[in-house]
């Protein structure tokens, strides 16, 4: 019998929904479809909008057509590999991947989703088996896979009538964050890493909500004859108890010597102060959480900008949460992020080779004696955060030059630190290594040879 990837059977169960709904019901297909779709808020167009199509559900909840009913998610079995290859070299020097697929609104919220958004693909249960498919697998490879999807779905709206996401947003509201937390921190309590933590407690206490900028919000109203609803919600900080002490003038003048600590990294979704996820993940683990995630950076941004920093070298946390929205493309670009994640998370380089200044931007190294492989990476340090460019020119006994850069961009921190993978480029296939950064080296500037294999891959 020939092996069939479940992956294959969810892709053609929808392909196979869509048919029926387009040609086995056409009377069903061409009602929705001609039809202008009624909108409780007078809406118009929705469907059309170029910078962002969405649709209306029910109870005022707005869905993005793309990034919210879309069933196809790119999790490739080698995502799951580079995650799992990730979370080994992470725990080879004490600090366990928790790695947090955020789901869409659709499979969270599957009962305000208009009928109308079956001729764009969607089916509930297909959408679901898809995001238990992703936690499944990381999970069967080694990586803490949390599924924060089915206890949003379970709980999905609070005693205020607020539901797990904004209405005419698509980020999660502080319930929802704090659904997530609580699974989150229940699946930290139970592993091997928690044992020798002493819990902090921190309680949650509502605070005014911060003013909430939504482009999502914006473009919608544009469309729309009445006020479409607010993106506001019941918030609340994490105050450690022993911080409230102090302030009631009672105080353990003890400290508690070197405690565990979490560091998140993730998007907006991890970022917002009126849905505090991190206050949440302190409640509910109590651990500190320091927050390192960034709006708008993309899958790769928060990471790479951590991972890559001295702080993370140097203060390695016990735990690294990891939230990144599933229909976040991991593959998009390639093996390049992942060695550099995966040689960082491992940290095993080289003391710096000998390197001679080429110009004020730049250092050369002589690799000619140097045995190197394709799991190899180059490890540019400038020697502080000035830096968010650096080029490599790689120079072959024949002559042949190759030139690749590593960027971060704006909305990314800068650490001045780059590590290149060797991946791609044949053994022995260049002598020299010239790398021009976007800043004045110094005598602090160095290369090194870090690994990306644990010692059993090796």
């Amino acid at each position: 019998m020939i092996p069939v990837r479940k992956t294959h059977i969810l892709a053609s169960s929808a392909l196979a929904t869509i048919i029926m709904l387009a040609v086995g019901n056409p009377a069903s297909a061409e009602t929705t479809g001609d039809a202008a779709p009624s909108s409780a808020y007078g809406c118009k167009s929705l469907e059309e909008i170029a910078e962002l199509q969405m649709i209306e559900g029910k109870d005022g909840m707005f869905f993005r057509i793309l990034a919210d009913l879309r069933l196809q998610h790119a999790f490739t079995d080698q995502t799951v590999d580079h995650l799992a290859a990730m979370a080994k070299a992470l725990e080879k020097n004490g600090t366990t991947l928790i790695y947090v697929p955020l789901p869409t609104k659709s499979q969270v919220l599957p009962e305000l989703v208009p009928a109308r958004a079956s001729l764009y693909g969607f089916e509930a249960g297909i959408a679901t088996e898809i995001y238990d498919d992703v936690v499944r697998r990381l999970n069967e490879k080694g990586v803490a896979a949390v599924d924060i999807a089915t206890p949003m779905r379970e709980n999905n709206r609070n005693g205020f009538g607020e539901y797990s996401f904004f209405q005419a947003d698509f980020h999660w509201t502080a319930h929802g964050a704090d659904i997530a937390a609580r699974a989150i921190g229940d699946r930290i309590k139970g592993l091997p890493a928690y044992g020798d933590v002493t819990p902090v407690r921190f309680d949650m206490k509502e605070v005014p909500p911060p003013e909430e900028f939504s482009s999502m919000r914006e473009l919608l109203q544009k469309h729309c004859i009445s006020h479409v609803p607010t993106v506001t919600a019941h918030t609340y900080e994490a105050v450690r108890a022993e911080d409230a002490s102090a302030e009631a003038g009672s105080m353990d003048i003890f400290g508690s010597g070197d405690e565990a600590t979490v560091a998140l990294i993730g998007t907006s979704y991890s970022d917002k102060p009126i849905s505090n996820f991190s206050g949440y993940l302190e409640h509910w683990t109590g651990i500190p959480v320091e927050n390192y995630s960034i709006s708008g950076g993309n899958q790769f941004g928060s990471i790479l900008s951590y991972i890559t920093s001295r702080e993370f070298q140097e203060r390695r946390p016990r735990f690294l949460i990891w939230e990144n929205p599933i229909y976040n493309n991991l593959g998009q670009y390639g093996g390049a992020p992942w060695a550099e994640i995966v040689a960082a998370s491992l940290g095993e380089c080289s003391a710096p080779v000998p390197a001679k200044g080429k110009s004020e931007n730049a250092i050369e190294a002589d690799f000619s004696t140097t045995k190197l492989s394709h799991d190899d990476v180059i490890l540019a340090d400038i020697g502080s955060d000035v830096s968010r460019k650096a080029t490599f020119t790689l120079t072959g006994a024949d002559g042949t030059v190759r030139t690749r850069s590593i960027e971060r961009g704006d909305r990314l921190r800068s650490t001045g630190r780059y590590f290149f993978s060797l991946g791609g480029f044949p053994d022995g296939s260049f002598d020299k290594v010239e790398v021009t950064f976007d800043a004045p080296v110094s005598e602090t500037t160095t290369l090194s040879i870090c690994k990306t294999k644990t010692g059993e891959q090796s």
